[in-house]
């Protein structure tokens, strides 16, 4: 960074990043620079590929890039303006939003998160600490989506502060890591769920807990929680936020089309989802984000599939053993049940008079070879002894 940019004080922390208040010593602006805590090409690679991308869009709900780079520090970013209003939980802590206040809500993130698929960006780690919400009433409010490339990283390193930042992490990503558009749309439910409750959809004690209940999409139907809105705005939350991801609107351009009608989406009736036992949980790897360091910004292996550049929190690194989740299986662990209960088990076929006699020929073989190395190869290897008579010779 120049030193045309002058640090006047720190506006927040989170263990990926920090962000500071800075001064535009030629044009005399503040701004504000966020410094990731990363010094690792690889990954400052891939946040140069991101910002890179977000520079060319253009749009009221998205901070205005200016400047990013590299410096001896490690990498940065510089937007325009103060901190803008405040974020959605702090505005949840005054209670949940109207129908007039969500429409505005949900509307506008739509419309910037439908901007960022369009353009093959997937945000990865959605949720309301990085929506911000400025304006005096519902009817000017302005919402900014905020967060890239900062991935699951909290406050600080707590296990309250974890479960915080993973509240609206969708199945698939606690499962292998996928990352895909439908996965900003499950995000997407999760904070407007949590917007007209003031509740998370999915409270946990730990993270173990929370993974369970996301996997067993255990939460309480929203129409019973939220009476204060319409139905169909309780079944179109509960739309986007589908366990089975092709159960849910494919982008949120998609979902914004639903919610522009004003009416529940038209879906066959699924059986429920059964909640995964300790058992399962505990035989379930890993999910490979949660082995990242939360000092750094948290990494998710696999980007959705025909993505051009890297995404808020899928920076490409070396491969790792998280991979090896995405390894074809073998054609017979890839039967489903019933495709083994329908299959026909395999017969070993009787072997024939040849193959019969090729043991007992085998072994006598190998019988002969020990023979010859026990018994006459030491006995060529010795020393011929000299004749009695000649010996008999010399004494005379």
């Amino acid at each position: 960074m120049s030193s045309r940019f002058e640090i006047l004080r720190p506006l927040e922390e989170d263990t990926a990043s920090k962000l500071l208040l800075v001064r535009d010593n030629k044009r005399g602006d503040e701004l504000r620079l966020r410094r990731f805590k990363t010094t690792k090409p690889e990954e400052i690679e891939g946040l140069q590929e991101l910002f890179r991308q977000l520079a060319t869009l253009e749009n009221p709900h998205l901070d205005r890039l200016i400047d990013f780079g590299t410096d001896k520090d490690g990498f940065y970013t510089i937007v325009a303006g103060p901190l803008p209003g405040e974020t959605l939980s702090e505005v949840l802590e005054r209670g949940p939003l109207t129908q007039k206040e969500f429409e505005t809500v949900a509307s506008q993130l739509l419309e910037v998160v439908s901007i960022l698929h369009e353009d093959a960006i997937v945000h990865g780690s959605l949720r309301p600490d990085f929506v911000r919400i400025s304006g005096k009433s519902a009817a000017d409010w302005q919402v900014t989506l905020h967060g890239f490339g900062q991935g699951f990283a909290g406050r600080t390193d707590s296990k309250e502060e974890q479960i915080r930042a993973y509240r609206c992490t969708a199945p698939e990503q606690w499962q292998d890591g996928t990352t895909r558009r439908r996965t900003d749309v499950y995000a997407l439910g999760c904070i407007l769920y949590e917007s007209l409750t003031t509740r998370p959809p999915f409270g946990s004690r730990t993270l173990k807990e929370l993974k369970l209940k996301h996997l067993g999409h255990d939460l309480a139907p929203l129409q019973k929680i939220a009476s204060h809105v319409p139905a169909w705005m309780c079944s179109w939350v509960m739309h986007l936020m589908a366990a089975d991801p092709e159960q849910r609107p494919r982008k949120a351009a998609a979902a914004r089309e639903l919610f522009e009608r004003r009416e529940a989406p038209n879906l066959p009736e699924l059986p429920p989802r059964q909640e995964p036992s300790p058992e399962t949980a505990q035989a379930t790897p890993t999910v490979p984000f949660l082995q990242q360091p939360l000092s750094s910004p948290v990494v998710l292996p696999h980007r959705q599939q025909g993505a051009r550049n890297a995404t808020s929190s899928t920076i490409p690194i070396s491969p790792g053993p998280h991979l090896a989740a995405n390894r074809p299986k073998r054609p017979t662990a890839a039967l489903m049940p019933a495709q083994r209960k329908n299959s026909t088990p395999l017969q070993r076929k009787p072997p024939t008079p040849a193959a019969k006699n090729i043991k007992p020929m085998v072994v006598a073989a190998v019988a002969i070879i020990l023979m010859l190395v026990v018994f006459i190869v030491p006995r060529c290897s010795e020393k011929p002894a000299p004749a009695k008579g000649g010996t008999a010779q010399k004494k005379h």
